[in-house]
């Protein structure tokens, strides 16, 4: 049972960029097909909203916060 509960705190422990890259990546290639906006250097929506929503997600994870604005 320990061995499961250390797998599991693992995963929860990134869990902020496994959110990015599986929520914000195609959520931003959606609404960018919705606007019909062209993703940069020629990569598909999804590739370019999985390196936005990923990279968000790892900022995320090393502030340990989604918000950019702090209270102080």
């Amino acid at each position: 049972m320990q061995i499961v509960e250390g797998i599991i705190k693992n995963i929860l422990h990134f869990m902020p960029v496994f959110f990015g890259f599986a929520f914000f990546g195609p959520l931003f290639a959606q609404v960018m097909d919705r606007l019909e906006w062209h993703a940069p250097l020629e990569l598909s929506t999804l590739a370019f909203g999985m390196i936005i929503g990923g990279s968000w997600g790892v900022l995320a994870f090393i502030r340990g916060s989604w918000i950019w604005a702090r209270p102080s």
